[in-house]
Protein backbone atom coordinates (compact mmCIF):
# COMPACT_ATOMS: atom_id res chain seq x y z
CA UNK A 1 0.00 0.00 0.00
CA UNK A 2 1.35 3.26 -1.00
CA UNK A 3 1.55 6.04 1.30
CA UNK A 4 2.68 9.03 -0.50
CA UNK A 5 5.09 9.54 -3.75
CA UNK A 6 7.76 11.67 -4.06
CA UNK A 7 9.63 12.48 -7.76
CA UNK A 8 12.01 10.07 -6.76
CA UNK A 9 10.70 8.37 -4.33
CA UNK A 10 7.87 5.51 -3.38
CA UNK A 11 7.01 5.21 0.53
CA UNK A 12 5.01 2.48 1.24
CA UNK A 13 4.07 0.01 3.97
CA UNK A 14 6.36 -2.63 4.63
CA UNK A 15 5.18 -6.24 3.84
CA UNK A 16 6.49 -9.46 5.35
CA UNK A 17 8.79 -10.12 2.62
CA UNK A 18 10.91 -6.96 3.13
CA UNK A 19 12.45 -8.59 5.96
CA UNK A 20 15.89 -9.00 4.52
CA UNK A 21 15.67 -5.15 3.78
CA UNK A 22 14.65 -4.00 7.36
CA UNK A 23 17.86 -6.23 8.41
CA UNK A 24 19.46 -4.65 6.53
CA UNK A 25 18.59 -1.39 7.97
CA UNK A 26 17.82 -1.86 11.56
CA UNK A 27 21.20 -4.22 11.91
CA UNK A 28 23.34 -1.81 10.57
CA UNK A 29 25.51 0.07 13.62
CA UNK A 30 26.24 3.07 10.99
CA UNK A 31 22.60 4.30 10.15
CA UNK A 32 21.16 3.44 13.42
CA UNK A 33 24.41 5.76 14.84
CA UNK A 34 21.42 8.64 15.58
CA UNK A 35 18.23 6.34 16.23
CA UNK A 36 18.58 3.16 18.20
CA UNK A 37 20.51 0.33 19.12
CA UNK A 38 21.37 -1.97 16.01
CA UNK A 39 19.03 -5.14 16.11
CA UNK A 40 20.23 -8.90 15.29
CA UNK A 41 18.37 -10.57 13.01
CA UNK A 42 15.97 -12.14 15.19
CA UNK A 43 15.22 -9.29 16.83
CA UNK A 44 14.48 -6.97 13.12
CA UNK A 45 11.77 -10.34 12.65
CA UNK A 46 9.60 -9.50 15.56
CA UNK A 47 10.25 -5.38 15.13
CA UNK A 48 8.97 -5.86 11.61
CA UNK A 49 5.83 -7.85 12.79
CA UNK A 50 4.79 -5.36 15.27
CA UNK A 51 5.37 -2.74 13.03
CA UNK A 52 2.58 -4.66 10.47
CA UNK A 53 0.39 -5.03 13.39
CA UNK A 54 0.32 -1.57 14.46
CA UNK A 55 -0.64 -0.58 10.97
CA UNK A 56 -4.52 -2.21 11.90
CA UNK A 57 -4.24 -0.15 14.75
CA UNK A 58 -2.96 3.26 13.33
CA UNK A 59 -3.91 2.62 9.66
CA UNK A 60 -2.92 6.73 9.01
CA UNK A 61 0.67 6.14 10.71
CA UNK A 62 3.95 4.12 10.79
CA UNK A 63 7.37 3.08 9.55
CA UNK A 64 7.16 2.75 5.97
CA UNK A 65 9.56 1.52 3.41
CA UNK A 66 11.25 3.95 0.94
CA UNK A 67 11.74 2.52 -2.76
CA UNK A 68 13.40 4.49 -5.49
CA UNK A 69 11.37 4.93 -8.45
CA UNK A 70 12.33 2.84 -11.84
CA UNK A 71 14.99 0.99 -10.09
CA UNK A 72 12.41 -0.21 -7.44
CA UNK A 73 15.68 -0.71 -5.16
CA UNK A 74 14.73 -0.48 -1.37
CA UNK A 75 16.41 3.21 0.06
CA UNK A 76 15.18 2.71 3.90
CA UNK A 77 12.70 3.84 5.99
CA UNK A 78 10.58 6.48 6.62
CA UNK A 79 8.06 6.88 9.97
CA UNK A 80 5.42 9.26 11.38
CA UNK A 81 4.50 7.78 15.00
CA UNK A 82 3.70 8.75 18.01
CA UNK A 83 6.46 10.36 20.24
CA UNK A 84 7.72 8.00 23.03
CA UNK A 85 8.25 9.89 25.95
CA UNK A 86 8.11 9.87 29.84
CA UNK A 87 7.16 14.17 29.51
CA UNK A 88 2.88 13.80 30.12
CA UNK A 89 2.84 17.09 28.47
CA UNK A 90 4.11 15.53 25.62
CA UNK A 91 2.32 12.59 25.08
CA UNK A 92 -0.12 13.91 22.48
CA UNK A 93 2.65 14.56 20.22
CA UNK A 94 3.11 12.98 16.74
CA UNK A 95 6.99 12.88 15.19
CA UNK A 96 8.61 12.39 11.71
CA UNK A 97 11.57 10.67 11.14
CA UNK A 98 13.81 8.81 8.69
CA UNK A 99 16.66 6.14 7.95
CA UNK A 100 18.65 5.44 4.77
CA UNK A 101 21.02 3.00 3.63
CA UNK A 102 24.31 4.17 3.30
CA UNK A 103 24.31 3.70 -0.03
CA UNK A 104 21.69 6.21 -0.58
CA UNK A 105 23.16 9.05 1.71
CA UNK A 106 23.57 12.63 0.13
CA UNK A 107 21.50 12.54 -2.60
CA UNK A 108 18.93 14.13 -1.19
CA UNK A 109 16.44 11.99 -0.43
CA UNK A 110 16.25 12.87 3.44
CA UNK A 111 15.72 16.14 2.42
CA UNK A 112 12.85 15.03 -0.12
CA UNK A 113 11.01 12.55 1.84
CA UNK A 114 10.98 15.06 4.82
CA UNK A 115 9.23 17.12 2.86
CA UNK A 116 6.72 15.10 1.44
CA UNK A 117 6.05 13.24 4.48
CA UNK A 118 5.06 17.09 6.74
CA UNK A 119 2.65 17.63 3.63
CA UNK A 120 1.47 14.06 3.91
CA UNK A 121 1.05 14.87 8.16
CA UNK A 122 -0.54 18.24 7.18
CA UNK A 123 -2.79 17.39 4.22
CA UNK A 124 -4.02 13.04 4.80
CA UNK A 125 -3.59 13.01 8.45
CA UNK A 126 -4.46 17.20 9.27
CA UNK A 127 -2.24 17.10 12.04
CA UNK A 128 -1.85 20.61 13.13
CA UNK A 129 1.79 19.75 14.28
CA UNK A 130 4.51 17.53 14.05
CA UNK A 131 8.09 17.33 15.89
CA UNK A 132 11.38 15.65 15.06
CA UNK A 133 13.74 14.89 17.50
CA UNK A 134 17.66 14.42 16.76
CA UNK A 135 20.75 13.79 18.99
CA UNK A 136 22.71 17.06 19.23
CA UNK A 137 25.33 15.60 17.20
CA UNK A 138 23.15 14.86 14.16
CA UNK A 139 23.62 17.59 12.68
CA UNK A 140 22.86 16.77 8.74
CA UNK A 141 19.36 15.73 10.15
CA UNK A 142 19.20 19.29 12.16
CA UNK A 143 19.96 20.77 8.82
CA UNK A 144 17.35 18.91 6.51
CA UNK A 145 14.83 19.72 9.46
CA UNK A 146 15.59 23.25 8.66
CA UNK A 147 15.20 23.03 4.68
CA UNK A 148 11.95 21.77 5.53
CA UNK A 149 11.03 24.53 7.39
CA UNK A 150 11.17 22.87 10.56
CA UNK A 151 11.89 25.29 13.25
CA UNK A 152 13.93 24.20 16.01
CA UNK A 153 12.81 24.90 20.11
CA UNK A 154 14.43 24.62 23.00
CA UNK A 155 16.58 21.66 23.95
CA UNK A 156 14.36 18.82 25.41
CA UNK A 157 15.87 16.06 28.05
CA UNK A 158 14.83 12.22 27.62
CA UNK A 159 16.19 10.88 31.29
CA UNK A 160 19.71 13.12 31.18
CA UNK A 161 19.98 12.41 27.65
CA UNK A 162 19.56 16.20 25.91
CA UNK A 163 17.93 16.16 22.58
CA UNK A 164 17.08 18.91 19.54
CA UNK A 165 13.33 19.15 19.34
CA UNK A 166 12.02 20.64 16.03
CA UNK A 167 8.58 21.26 15.38
CA UNK A 168 6.33 22.59 12.43
CA UNK A 169 2.79 23.97 12.73
CA UNK A 170 0.05 23.21 9.80
CA UNK A 171 -1.21 26.33 8.21
CA UNK A 172 -4.14 25.21 7.37
CA UNK A 173 -5.37 23.30 10.91
CA UNK A 174 -6.98 25.73 13.49
CA UNK A 175 -7.21 24.45 17.02
CA UNK A 176 -9.38 26.06 19.55
CA UNK A 177 -10.39 24.84 23.34
CA UNK A 178 -12.60 21.92 22.41
CA UNK A 179 -12.23 21.76 18.72
CA UNK A 180 -10.05 21.00 15.66
CA UNK A 181 -10.96 22.71 12.64
CA UNK A 182 -9.44 21.34 8.83
CA UNK A 183 -10.04 21.76 5.44
CA UNK A 184 -11.06 18.52 3.04
CA UNK A 185 -9.29 17.92 -0.07
CA UNK A 186 -10.67 16.85 -3.31
CA UNK A 187 -10.47 12.88 -2.51
CA UNK A 188 -11.72 13.33 1.15
CA UNK A 189 -14.43 15.33 -0.19
CA UNK A 190 -15.34 12.96 -2.20
CA UNK A 191 -15.23 10.30 0.51
CA UNK A 192 -16.99 12.30 3.11
CA UNK A 193 -20.30 13.00 0.19
CA UNK A 194 -20.49 8.99 0.58
CA UNK A 195 -21.80 9.06 4.03
CA UNK A 196 -20.76 6.19 4.67
CA UNK A 197 -18.12 6.58 7.33
CA UNK A 198 -15.47 5.91 5.17
CA UNK A 199 -14.21 9.55 5.76
CA UNK A 200 -14.17 9.04 9.37
CA UNK A 201 -12.36 5.62 9.47
CA UNK A 202 -9.71 7.33 6.72
CA UNK A 203 -9.33 9.74 9.33
CA UNK A 204 -9.26 8.12 12.82
CA UNK A 205 -12.77 9.89 13.13
CA UNK A 206 -15.78 8.48 15.73
CA UNK A 207 -18.29 7.10 13.12
CA UNK A 208 -21.97 7.98 13.89
CA UNK A 209 -24.35 7.28 11.07
CA UNK A 210 -23.39 10.90 9.57
CA UNK A 211 -25.94 11.22 6.40
CA UNK A 212 -26.14 14.25 3.37
CA UNK A 213 -28.48 15.96 2.02
CA UNK A 214 -29.26 15.34 -1.19
CA UNK A 215 -29.56 18.65 -2.11
CA UNK A 216 -25.56 19.33 -0.77
CA UNK A 217 -24.32 16.35 -2.31
CA UNK A 218 -25.90 18.49 -5.67
CA UNK A 219 -24.51 21.68 -4.80
CA UNK A 220 -20.62 19.80 -4.39
CA UNK A 221 -20.93 18.01 -7.18
CA UNK A 222 -22.24 21.02 -9.48
CA UNK A 223 -19.92 23.57 -7.74
CA UNK A 224 -17.78 22.66 -4.95
CA UNK A 225 -15.63 19.87 -6.53
CA UNK A 226 -15.50 22.10 -9.96
CA UNK A 227 -13.88 24.73 -8.77
CA UNK A 228 -11.68 22.79 -6.33
CA UNK A 229 -10.20 21.57 -9.03
CA UNK A 230 -9.59 24.77 -11.00
CA UNK A 231 -8.27 26.53 -8.14
CA UNK A 232 -4.71 27.24 -8.28
CA UNK A 233 -2.58 26.95 -5.36
CA UNK A 234 -4.57 27.03 -1.96
CA UNK A 235 -7.15 29.10 -3.22
CA UNK A 236 -9.79 25.31 -2.96
CA UNK A 237 -9.37 26.37 0.71
CA UNK A 238 -12.11 29.03 0.08
CA UNK A 239 -14.48 26.37 -1.61
CA UNK A 240 -13.70 22.92 0.47
CA UNK A 241 -15.67 22.05 3.38
CA UNK A 242 -14.10 22.81 6.79
CA UNK A 243 -14.90 20.26 9.24
CA UNK A 244 -14.75 20.90 12.94
CA UNK A 245 -13.97 17.83 15.10
CA UNK A 246 -14.51 17.90 19.28
CA UNK A 247 -11.00 16.95 20.18
CA UNK A 248 -12.27 14.77 23.26
CA UNK A 249 -14.66 12.62 21.07
CA UNK A 250 -13.02 12.78 17.96
CA UNK A 251 -16.79 13.53 16.56
CA UNK A 252 -17.62 15.59 13.63
CA UNK A 253 -19.94 17.99 15.06
CA UNK A 254 -20.12 20.92 12.27
CA UNK A 255 -19.19 22.16 9.14
CA UNK A 256 -18.26 25.60 8.03
CA UNK A 257 -16.39 27.47 5.35
CA UNK A 258 -16.23 29.96 2.74
CA UNK A 259 -18.08 30.68 -0.27
CA UNK A 260 -15.21 31.36 -2.60
CA UNK A 261 -11.99 33.34 -2.39
CA UNK A 262 -11.67 36.83 -1.33
CA UNK A 263 -12.48 39.65 -4.07
CA UNK A 264 -10.24 42.51 -4.81
CA UNK A 265 -12.24 44.62 -2.07
CA UNK A 266 -10.69 41.96 0.57
CA UNK A 267 -14.36 40.55 1.35
CA UNK A 268 -15.03 36.82 1.98
CA UNK A 269 -18.19 34.99 2.65
CA UNK A 270 -18.18 32.40 5.37
CA UNK A 271 -21.18 29.53 5.60
CA UNK A 272 -21.98 27.03 8.92
CA UNK A 273 -23.82 24.49 10.01
CA UNK A 274 -24.01 22.77 13.03
CA UNK A 275 -24.95 18.43 13.49
CA UNK A 276 -28.52 18.79 15.07
CA UNK A 277 -27.47 16.43 18.10
CA UNK A 278 -24.34 18.94 18.71
CA UNK A 279 -26.81 21.60 18.68
CA UNK A 280 -26.69 23.95 21.61
CA UNK A 281 -23.29 23.48 22.99
CA UNK A 282 -21.58 26.47 21.68
CA UNK A 283 -19.64 24.58 19.19
CA UNK A 284 -20.35 27.07 16.29
CA UNK A 285 -19.55 30.18 18.16
CA UNK A 286 -16.08 28.93 19.17
CA UNK A 287 -15.28 27.79 15.35
CA UNK A 288 -16.04 30.37 13.61
CA UNK A 289 -13.71 32.31 16.15
CA UNK A 290 -11.14 29.79 15.35
CA UNK A 291 -12.50 30.74 11.04
CA UNK A 292 -12.43 33.98 12.41
CA UNK A 293 -8.42 34.27 13.78
CA UNK A 294 -7.32 32.05 10.86
CA UNK A 295 -9.03 34.39 8.00
CA UNK A 296 -6.98 37.38 10.09
CA UNK A 297 -3.99 35.75 8.68
CA UNK A 298 -4.49 36.27 4.99
CA UNK A 299 -3.58 39.68 3.97
CA UNK A 300 -6.29 39.50 1.20
CA UNK A 301 -8.61 39.26 3.41
CA UNK A 302 -9.76 42.48 5.63
CA UNK A 303 -13.65 41.91 5.78
CA UNK A 304 -15.83 38.59 6.80
CA UNK A 305 -19.16 38.46 5.75
CA UNK A 306 -22.04 36.40 6.62
CA UNK A 307 -26.01 35.81 5.79
CA UNK A 308 -28.59 34.63 8.24
CA UNK A 309 -31.93 34.04 7.94
CA UNK A 310 -34.07 36.40 10.45
CA UNK A 311 -35.79 33.79 12.19
CA UNK A 312 -32.68 31.56 12.71
CA UNK A 313 -31.48 32.53 16.37
CA UNK A 314 -28.91 30.44 16.94
CA UNK A 315 -27.37 31.34 13.93
CA UNK A 316 -27.26 35.19 14.80
CA UNK A 317 -26.19 34.67 18.00
CA UNK A 318 -23.18 33.13 16.66
CA UNK A 319 -22.04 36.28 14.25
CA UNK A 320 -23.09 38.89 17.23
CA UNK A 321 -21.35 37.00 20.27
CA UNK A 322 -18.47 36.77 17.10
CA UNK A 323 -18.81 40.53 16.86
CA UNK A 324 -20.45 41.20 13.27
CA UNK A 325 -22.06 43.95 12.51
CA UNK A 326 -26.12 44.00 10.65
CA UNK A 327 -24.97 45.64 7.50
CA UNK A 328 -27.88 45.18 5.49
CA UNK A 329 -31.26 43.23 5.22
CA UNK A 330 -33.77 41.31 1.99
CA UNK A 331 -37.07 40.34 2.64
CA UNK A 332 -36.30 37.91 5.75
CA UNK A 333 -32.06 37.44 5.19
CA UNK A 334 -29.31 39.58 7.22
CA UNK A 335 -26.29 40.15 6.03
CA UNK A 336 -23.53 40.49 8.68
CA UNK A 337 -20.03 42.06 8.48
CA UNK A 338 -16.77 41.81 10.27
CA UNK A 339 -13.72 43.77 9.99
CA UNK A 340 -10.16 41.95 10.51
Amino acid sequence: MVIFETDRLIVRRYTADDEENFFLLNGDPEVMRYIREPKDRQECSIFLKRNLALYQHQPLMGRWAMEEKGSNAFVGSFAIIPVETTDSRRHSEIQLGYALLKDYWGKGYATESTLAGKQYAFDVMKLPLIVAITEPANIASQKVLLRCGFQQQPDIKEGNKPLCYFTSRNPNCIETERLHLFPLTASQLHLYLKANDGLENALGLTPFGRTIAPQVKDMVAKFTLPNMEKATGNDYLFYTFWLVVDKQSRLIVAELGFKGPPGEDGRVEIGYGTMPAQQNKGYMTEAVKGLLQWAAGRSAINTVLAETHALNKASIRVVEKNGFTRSAQHGEMIWWEKRI
